[in-house]
């Protein structure tokens, strides 16, 4: 390899580091589920325009289209294959409650709420009317609060594990198309989806520690295994790269951005409960992408 391998390592690097943008947002105000939604959104609207528009459609146009397709194929199933392996949470993103608290998903959180001082009274006696003494009660809300701590943290190590393992694949996608005039747009579409996975991972972890500078760390370092990602695929795979593999590499990818987008980013959206935020997303990330590859070279 030689010095062509600084420019898909910067781009994977570049994409990779907005996780980083959503650390900053949810430490500053965590944005809410109408929020969310619409940035869930526009990374659809984004990474499913350039994948459709110029990695398969436009690729499968002036090549093989029938091998273009087959890749593609295959890059959607890699992706679903490697994402049932990767760690499973089941678990919306962050949000907050009526009291503008945040609001532990049900899977980590110690009985039916956690979110007031109802709820640890009923936890820790089970009747309003069997109360111990204040110092009791008291002790029993500190060590509730503690184990509620622990799980926020928990959640947020957790995220950024899961997050640092799907932005693998990721750091391939940039890797691949930065040998070509799409390379700074796939890093773009990429980089808007990370920022939401940014919010994810360090709203728990602010939320357990009070600690910004914490939250915001993990966040960007879930975000570095993009470059990661992308030094693995030119150290297997760049000796082996001509032009027409090119063009499937590029083709797989757009396949593996449409099952990320599918698999990971559809669900995540709906879960917001805000469809309305969600479709106005997906409209702004598609129009804008669409005018990118418009107004762009090539």
């Amino acid at each position: 390899m030689d010095g062509s391998i600084w420019r898909p390592l910067g781009l994977a690097t570049l994409s990779g580091l907005s996780t980083t943008i959503g650390g900053v947002m949810s430490v500053i105000h965590k944005p809410d589920n109408a929020l969310m939604a619409g940035l869930l959104g526009s990374a659809i609207g984004v990474m499913a325009t350039v994948s459709m528009v110029e990695l398969i459609v436009k690729n499968a146009i002036e090549n093989d289209g029938f091998m273009i397709m087959a890749a593609t194929i295959a890059g959607a199933l890699l992706y679903y294959v490697l994402e049932r392996l990767l760690p499973k949470l089941e678990l919306g993103s962050p949000s907050k409650d009526e009291e503008g608290q945040l609001k532990v998903p049900p899977a980590v959180a110690l009985g039916p709420s956690c979110g007031g001082r109802r709820a640890v009274h009923r936890d820790a006696s089970g009747d309003r009317d069997a109360l111990p003494d204040r110092a009791h009660a008291q002790d029993g809300e500190r060590r509730l609060a503690s184990a509620k701590s622990a799980n926020l943290m928990r959640l947020g190590l957790l995220m950024a594990l899961t997050m640092t393992l799907h932005n693998l694949p990721e750091g391939f996608a940039v890797a691949f198309s930065s040998f070509t005039s799409l390379g700074p747009t796939m890093a773009l579409a990429i980089a808007m989806h990370n920022i939401p996975e940014g919010v994810i991972i360090a709203a728990p972890i602010y939320a357990a520690t009070g600690s910004r500078w914490k939250a915001i760390g993990l966040a960007t370092a879930s975000g570095l295994s993009e470059p990661l990602g992308a030094l693995l695929a030119l150290l297997l795979l760049y000796p082996f790269l001509n032009l027409e593999r090119l063009q499937y590499m590029l083709a797989g990818t757009g396949g593996l951005m449409v099952a990320v987008c599918v698999i990971e980013l559809w669900p995540e959206a709906r879960a917001c409960k805000n469809d309305r935020g969600m479709a106005i997303g997906i409209a702004i990330g598609s129009l804008l992408m669409s005018w990118t590859l418009y107004a762009g070279p090539g």
